[in-house]
């Protein structure tokens, strides 16, 4: 069998900082042809293949700036914790594209879907662009590049849905989460609860900032603990209500109702900041069983084992083209998150059940979301900026 291809070994460091105008498209005609539905097979043991990726997104509302970027594409005294390499970026702004081109030499493109063909997968990391998340992975999938979103998924379950229906019709594996799903508490909880008759309840807490940016990832790392168990019929959940003064600070308890055979169980989750753990469960179940989860908050090396987890489970999907979810998944997480937004937003904490928020949208992150001393230097976008975006990957704002 021949080499799928000659791999381009390009570092960070291969690339000078003006060596790229604006507007001036990558030179391709050096770079590998790249069929992203073809399994990434390296050549030999001996040799540091790299997984090609590309990056849609902005600088501000991404992980990449500071965190992922220097995983990929390390310079200085960085070192590389991934087999992924970041050659292509697509921005909206300017700035950005400047941004990445200098720091990172990712080579920034005027057209999306210039990267296909190129690369082996996408990482749309742009929390900011939530509401067109959608559209922006819409060409990747459609031409069967393996495609990230990252968390929120989406800001309503239609659009969630119009993006889980495009990579089923062309069969291109998808998947959208937190870092926290994949850490070793969610796999040791998971293992434990095959062994209980049944589940009485749980309580957890997760830290965060507001609840929009990173309340989320409490509700994702419930939902990994959880989710063999609510697959079986053992407690889909059924409404949210989320109390607390103020979302857009740390503080507050959601009480979820799960749903069983037998009939109802309930679980909370706390939403503090500088509690003893990143995220904690306890799960509470028949004598003489309790199962417990914590993603410790000072770890040894906590960017090695706790935030580098998913990186490597997406860089996985993009070798082996196999998602590590379900579209099952992907949607329950996104329900349980607006079902507990709906609630603090527009029911002063009561509860607001699953056909609730079916045709109901979570406002974009925007100025609003930052009601801190941050609130007069927003980076979010607004509605306009949206839209521009909406109509580069060919699609509408408003519409699925």
């Amino acid at each position: 069998m021949h080499e799928r291809r000659t791999f381009l070994k390009q570092s960070a460091a291969g690339f000078t900082a003006g060596s790229i105008a604006f507007n001036t498209p990558p030179s391709f005609a050096s770079t590998p042809v790249i069929d992203a539905r073809i399994p990434f097979k390296r050549t030999s043991r001996y040799k540091s293949e790299l997984v090609t990726i590309g990056m849609i997104g902005s600088r501000h509302g991404a992980h990449t700036q500071n965190i992922w970027g220097q995983k990929w594409n390390p310079v200085g005294t960085n070192i590389r914790t991934t087999g992924m390499n970041c050659r292509f970026v697509w921005c909206l702004r300017k700035e950005d594209r400047t941004f990445y081109r200098e720091k990172y030499g990712f080579e920034p493109v005027t057209n999306p879907e210039d990267m296909i063909g190129h690369i082996d997968g996408v990482i749309v990391d742009d929390f900011y662009g939530t509401p067109v998340n959608h559209l922006m992975a819409k060409p990747f999938l459609e031409a069967g590049v393996p495609t990230f979103v990252n968390r929120p998924c989406s800001t309503s379950l239609d659009k969630a849905r119009f993006l889980i229906k495009t990579a089923e019709k062309h069969k291109t594996p998808l998947m959208s989460g937190s870092t926290w799903e994949y850490t070793e508490s969610c796999g040791d909880v998971r293992e434990s609860l095959k062994h209980v008759k049944d589940i009485k309840g749980y309580a957890a807490y997760n830290s965060m900032s507001d609840f929009y940016t990173h309340g989320v990832h409490g509700i994702y790392y419930i939902y990994s603990c959880l989710k063999d168990e609510i697959k079986k019929g053992r407690g889909k959940v059924r409404s949210a209500s989320y109390m607390t003064p103020n979302w857009r600070k740390p503080g507050g308890c959601i009480t979820f109702e799960h749903e069983t055979p037998e009939g109802v169980y309930y679980g909370s989750l706390h939403e503090p900041r500088n509690a003893n753990a990143k995220a904690y469960i306890r799960v509470f179940c028949n004598r003489p069983f309790d199962v417990e989860g914590k993603i410790p908050a000072s770890p040894g090396n906590f960017q090695y084992n706790t935030w580098n987890a998913m990186q490597l489970v997406i860089q996985e999907m993009f070798e082996t083209k196999k998602s590590p979810e379900e579209s099952v998944d992907i949607l329950e997480k996104l329900t349980m998150f607006l079902m507990a937004f709906k609630s603090v937003s527009e029911r002063n904490g009561g509860p607001v059940g699953r056909e609730e928020i079916e045709g109901w949208e979570l406002f974009p992150p925007s100025e609003q979301l930052l009601a801190t001393k941050r609130e007069n230097n927003s980076t979010a976008y607004t509605i306009n900026e949206l839209k521009q975006i909406a109509e580069v990957f060919g699609g509408d704002y408003n519409e699925p």
